[in-house]
């Protein structure tokens, strides 16, 4: 008799013991699979991008005090084909100095020279070891080539051409006049350790193949094509652009800063005017510091790969897209962002990912495309999408406003995968047709807020129960939905959210995302677009 009560009662107990096994199961997947997604989201860092960098030093190396001197006047074209140091004054009215030293070190100082060369480079280092350039202290020198160049190879392009190694060095000035293309030109390693560099050019500014390392200096640089670029696309470990320091003042009628591989930068000042994008890679750009100002018709920072802001203040006051790449991450710094389309656009693929133009963004979610704040000051002030992942975006840390779009075909948020707030604070305002929550994943509390209208200039505030403001902005243009994220949110709590004199609301957080007032109008987030 007690058997026939005993199987009933295991019979009741087995689904609950299958059940209670589901479920352990699946909180094991689910910490796995967050575990997962924290390694995927840590990217790349600003010291990895560096150490992939095959920076050559070889010119520190020389002992120059091993090799002879020689003082020379210049008034005509003067051939070098020695090793040693060249002091050099004077100058060459139609002309130029080569350098064919068949595999040897030379150094060329510059103390006051002018040469003008009406049919080719001014200065041509067709062969050498390595050369080195130096501006004498106090002195102003100034170089010219020709409009057209003959009876020199075709491809060398540049007022100073080097088929080898080129440093220049020093704290004189160097101004040249490239009327043919380029202005600067090593078709190896490219460094600059000091100096004042301006230089106006038809073409290209400075260019190294294998790459362009700055470690100081002053650069005006006016170009037709890009004012600094690194051209290398064979080998992985070139092509690369270097800045430890500077000051650069940059107007470009095409890039600002180009590379084919990587652009580390640490410190230094940049004024960047460029028609196309300011700062370009078709790998990764690591910024350190540094104080950018940039108007660009394109993208003001663009990288197809990644872009690492470890710190450092970035003003883009004009672009298309201000910040673009596969894989966004801001851990510091003040980053200030004015877009006529996207603030922050993270999506794959090549440059030009905005909507109808090459490698538009696609619908669907990547989960390769991650946009994390961790820190900072972040303001976007967008046209069209304010923070735009095609993936995902997760928010850290840091103090984020977006002055998102009027538009209700975009959004001051967007992400295919979801917007993930774990700390800082946020406010983003923008359109209603298009507007995003914060992920009921987040770990922090937030508010979605639908109100009929909010006016330019209205300031938007969000006070406790004690009437403590909460988190405050002044709008920049109309809007109709408000995200407020903070770690002072606190679910049970009352607040008042209020908008100038017109909206006032009473909200008690129920939730991870509290939700207010209804979307209303055109609703576009469920017709095609993730």
């Amino acid at each position: 008799m007690e058997e026939e009560v005993k199987k009933p009662l295991f019979k009741k107990v087995l689904p609950w013991i299958v059940v209670g096994a589901l479920l352990i199961v699946t909180i094991i997947v689910l910490i796995v699979l967050n575990i997962k997604r924290s390694d995927e989201i840590a990217g790349t860092t600003t010291g990895e991008i560096v150490e992939s960098l095959d920076i050559d030093n070889g010119d520190q190396k020389i002992d120059w005090s091993l090799y002879p001197t020689y003082d020379v006047k210049l008034s005509e074209s003067y051939t070098i084909s020695t090793s040693g140091t060249y002091n050099l004054t004077g100058q060459i009215s139609d002309g130029l100095i080569s350098v064919n030293a068949n595999d040897k070190v030379v150094r060329l100082v510059l103390n006051g020279v002018t040469i003008t060369n009406h049919s080719g480079p001014a200065i041509y280092v067709e062969n050498a070891k390595d050369v080195v350039v130096e501006l004498a202290e106090g002195s102003t020198n100034t170089l010219a080539d020709g409009a057209a160049y003959s009876d020199v190879e075709e491809d060398v392009d540049g007022a100073i051409f080097s088929k080898d190694d080129l440093t220049f060095q020093g704290t004189g000035k160097l101004i040249i006049k490239a009327n043919y293309l380029d202005g600067i030109v090593s078709k190896d390693d490219l460094k600059i350790i000091n100096g004042e560099y301006q230089i106006s050019s038809v073409d290209d500014g400075i260019r190294g193949k294998d790459s362009v390392y700055i470690l100081n200096g002053n650069f005006k640089v006016l170009s037709g094509g890009d004012a600094i670029k690194s051209t290398n696309d064979t080998e992985t470990t070139k092509g690369f652009i270097r800045i430890e320091n500077g000051n650069f003042e940059i107007d470009s009628n095409q890039k600002g800063i180009k590379a084919i591989n990587d652009i580390a930068i640490d410190a230094g000042e940049f004024t960047i005017t460029s028609t196309d994008d300011a700062i370009h890679s078709n790998d990764y750009i690591g910024i350190k510091g540094g104080k950018y100002t940039i108007s660009s018709d394109d993208d003001g920072i663009h990288a197809d790969a990644e872009l690492v802001i470890d710190d450092g203040e970035i003003d883009i006051v004009k672009s298309y897209e201000a910040l673009e790449a596969a894989r966004i991450t801001i851990n510091s710094g003040k980053v200030s962002l004015v877009a006529r389309d996207d603030g922050i656009n993270v999506a794959g693929g090549n440059d030009g990912s905005a909507q109808n133009r090459a490698g538009a963004n696609p619908f669907s979610v990547d989960e390769s495309n991650i946009l994390s704040i961790n820190g900072g000051d972040l303001y976007v002030n967008s046209t069209g999408d304010g923070l735009d992942s095609n993936g995902y975006i997760y928010i850290n840390g840091g103090n984020i406003v977006v002055d998102g779009p009027i538009s209700s075909a975009d959004g001051a948020l967007d992400a295919g995968g979801g917007i993930m707030v774990n700390g800082g604070t946020l406010i983003a305002v923008g359109a209603s047709g298009m507007a995003e929550a914060a992920s009921e994943k987040s770990a922090i509390n937030s508010i979605s807020a639908y109100i009929t209208s909010g006016a330019s200039g209205s300031t938007i505030s969000l006070l406790d129960a004690s009437g403590n403001t909460v988190i405050s902005h002044t709008a920049a243009k109309s809007f109709q939905h408000i995200v407020i994220a903070s770690g002072d949110l606190k679910i049970g709590n009352s607040y008042t959210l209020k908008v100038g004199n017109s909206y006032s609301e009473s909200i008690t957080l129920q939730n991870t995302v509290t939700t207010v007032g209804n979307r209303g109008g055109n609703d576009f987030q469920n017709r095609g677009r993730r």
